[in-house]
């Protein structure tokens, strides 16, 4: 146990019923069963064990004190010295921490022929070689020993996840189960290693506890991300990039891909600048993305067998090619891509779509699609 683990270990025990134990919730519910009798009739009553009453009350607590131990266990998990398996993974991804899967452990492999070829040797990707018939390991990529040489040596991977594949000594895996021509001999020039299995709690608690750690103004993008979010509910997308050392680019968009105004870019620029939040070595700039203009023109056709539904369709496709241009225009350095609108009209209902504009175009990462000017036509009916 790590001196961290510890400390999580040794916080003050908490409880959600305040350490009440089921005899206590038994007595409070034969007093109150007692106390609730006299009011009603004026006379006291004793329950004796044999009591039904009692019985029944008894009974009665058995039941709720399950239930609150449940709400104990749920209170309890909202916290680092308790929760465990799926409950740690929620509580921990508030720190931005994941679970670490299993690893599969891996080792160089040297693969030697009988003798120099004038041609190269194929070593196909997927090629397994084993030390005893149970534990395999697998070529990644494919390789080729050149001509005129007679070995190469390549990293194998463990087919199975976890420390089953550590500790095979030099030389021990020494057995090719998928023969290569001309390949004679296998052996692995160093000892297996890297296989871990899944992360367990105990060292994830600890990566949670020191998660806050890695908080910093050093500068991450995230950062960054989260301030210009803070100053408005409605700033959609955020870029940040550093285009030269010192300098931190900042490019925003409003909901739905608006351009923000200069107010508003202000008041960003001066948030973000607060000391706490800003390196003292960064010059940020704020600002709205670079424009690109596309145009939307195309026509459209639908079965004839959908005549009945026409207009609806073309009210979907309609809706559809509004929903395209959010689409488009609400993420900064997103490409202008014609097949996305094709599979939203088609998704409409259409039966096809001719497009003229727009064209595909690689936007850059400071760059922002904008809508210039807009022409749908509905061809008519087609035959299926």
């Amino acid at each position: 146990m790590t001196e961290i683990t510890s400390a999580i270990k040794n916080l003050p025990d908490i409880s959600f019923i305040d350490n009440l134990k089921l005899d206590d919730l038994q007595g409070i519910l034969i007093n109150a069963f007692q106390e609730e009798y006299e009011k009603e009739t004026g006379h006291k009553l004793a329950l004796s064990k044999a009591d039904p009453n009692r019985i029944i009350l008894l009974s009665c607590a058995q039941i709720l004190y399950q239930e609150m131990q449940q709400i104990n266990k749920a209170g309890r998990m909202n916290f680092l010295k308790y929760a465990y398996d799926g409950y740690l993974d929620n509580l921990s991804a508030l720190k931005k921490v994941t679970r670490n899967p299993a690893r599969t452990a891996s080792v160089p492999i040297k693969f030697i022929l009988s003798m120099p070829r004038e041609t190269v040797t194929g070593i196909p990707a997927g090629t397994r070689v084993t030390a005893d018939y149970e534990v395999y390991f697998s070529v990644q990529e494919y390789a080729e020993i050149p001509a005129g040489e007679t070995e190469l040596t390549v990293i194998a991977v463990c087919t199975e996840a976890g420390v089953v594949g550590n500790g095979y000594a030099i030389g021990e895996i020494n057995t090719l189960v998928d023969p290569i021509g001309f390949v004679n001999k296998v052996t692995n020039t160093e000892t297996s290693a890297g296989g871990t299995e899944i992360e367990d709690d105990e060292s994830m608690a600890e990566r949670t506890y020191l998660a806050p750690s890695s908080y910093s103004t050093a500068g991450p993008d995230d950062a960054y991300v989260y301030w210009v979010k803070d100053v408005r509910p409605d700033i959609g997308d955020v870029k940040v990039t550093s285009p030269s050392a010192g300098i931190v680019d900042i490019r925003f968009v409003m909901d739905g891909g608006k351009l923000p105004d200069n107010k508003t870019i202000l008041a960003v620029k001066e948030h973000v600048s607060q000391r706490g939040k800003r390196p003292l070595t960064d010059m940020v700039q704020v600002s709205s993305p670079d424009v690109v203009q596309f145009a939307i023109d195309f026509k459209y056709y639908i079965n004839s067998s959908d005549s009945s539904i026409a207009a609806y369709i073309q009210e979907n496709v309609n809706t559809a090619v509004d929903d395209y241009i959010i689409w488009q225009s609400s993420k900064i350095g997103r490409d202008i891509n014609p097949d996305e609108l094709i599979v939203r009209i088609k998704g409409a209902g259409a039966k096809r779509v001719v497009i003229n504009t727009p064209v595909f175009h690689a936007i850059g990462e400071i760059e922002k699609a904008e809508l210039s000017s807009s022409n749908i036509i509905y061809g008519g009916l087609e035959d299926d």
